[in-house]
């Protein structure tokens, strides 16, 4: 057997032991959701486009199931520089500018559809502009779904059966509101302490939509779910404004276009989700009811002026757009 010569195999051992070229800069993008929610199908598709575009410059890392935060944290570690990308709902943003809270009021949409017709138009253009005053950059709009009711109590037809039940709800004022005109008593909490909260019967049940119901075995704890499709919600994409603008004008571009291009995958996960979990949450014995959307609507209906007396006329042109967008 032939020796190999001290040097020719020391340097054969090195390069096994060296690591791989490190990338120029390093994204983060953190969510408090299942790995494979519809959130991050559209957070992996930003991390394929930005790594194969940027030829490796650009690494993409991807934490799920809130383990940098909850979203309250998070927006405040894009605020204060120490992480990259985010989203949050548009209402949730209601927190640092209250005139959001406009946007999720109930039954303000009519479907998906309508709600990417205001989203992708002048209300978009005037939502981003907005949130920008706050320490964040503005990329794209995620599909957050359209939200129903579950529980462990009774079955939901109509708004009398929505009385006295406790449901959870995100901390965001007219989120808050639209349940609580509808019947029930909203009971704000973070989504991390959502199942044990409902396994301990602190609340009754919850609202989301069915990609998170089924992602997060919310069936396990409640029997009953109510398609009541109360609200219609819209993840705002973020970026830290103090790292963007770290950023080379070459990488910028690329992890935009990378969050306007992964738009379209993450909507159709939702769609698909929301085509098929019904039967599979039927599957795992939840019992199924279909409210009249309209009673329930008719309930909510008197916070639209109550909106305008608060926020004023950027809350009045808000709906005006939206109702233009049927």
């Amino acid at each position: 057997m032939k020796h190999i010569p001290f040097i020719a195999a020391l340097v054969m051992s090195s390069a096994v032991a060296l690591p791989a070229f490190a990338a120029d800069v390093t994204v983060k993008i953190a969510t408090v959701v299942s790995g494979d929610h519809p959130e991050n199908v559209g957070a992996r598709e930003i991390k394929r486009l930005v790594e194969e575009r940027s030829n490796g410059e650009i690494e993409v890392r991807i934490f799920t199931d809130g383990q940098l935060g909850n979203q309250r944290e998070l927006v405040e570690q894009l605020r204060n520089g120490t992480l990259e990308i985010t989203w949050v709902t548009t209402g949730f943003f209601g927190s640092w500018e209250p005139v959001m809270n406009t946007l999720e009021i109930g039954y303000l949409f009519d479907d998906r559809e309508h709600a990417f017709r205001a989203f992708d138009g002048e209300l978009g253009e005037e939502v981003a502009t907005l949130i920008e005053k706050h320490g964040v950059k503005h990329l794209g709009f995620y599909e957050a779904g359209m939200r129903h009711v579950t529980n462990s109590v009774r079955p939901i037809n109509t708004p009398d059966d929505l009385k006295g039940l406790k449901l959870r709800t995100p901390n965001a004022k007219y989120h808050l509101t639209s349940v609580e005109m509808m019947g029930a008593s909203p009971t704000p909490m973070a989504f991390s302490e959502l199942y044990a909260a409902m396994e301990q019967k602190i609340v009754d049940g919850q609202e989301n939509p069915l990609s998170n119901i089924h992602a997060a075995a919310f069936y396990e704890v409640n029997d009953h779910l109510a398609l009541t499709g109360h609200l219609h919600l819209t993840h705002m994409v973020m970026y830290s404004e103090e790292l963007w603008n770290k950023l080379s004008k070459e990488h910028q571009e690329i992890i935009s276009q990378a969050v306007i291009d992964s738009q379209q995958v993450q909507r159709d996960k939702v769609a698909a989700d929301d085509a098929s979990l019904l039967a599979v949450l039927e599957e795992k014995g939840m019992q199924i009811t279909r409210p009249d959307r309209a009673a329930l609507a008719e309930k909510v209906a008197p916070l639209r002026e109550q909106a305008i007396e608060e926020f004023g006329d950027q809350s009045g042109r808000w709906i005006e757009l939206i109702d233009q967008a049927r």
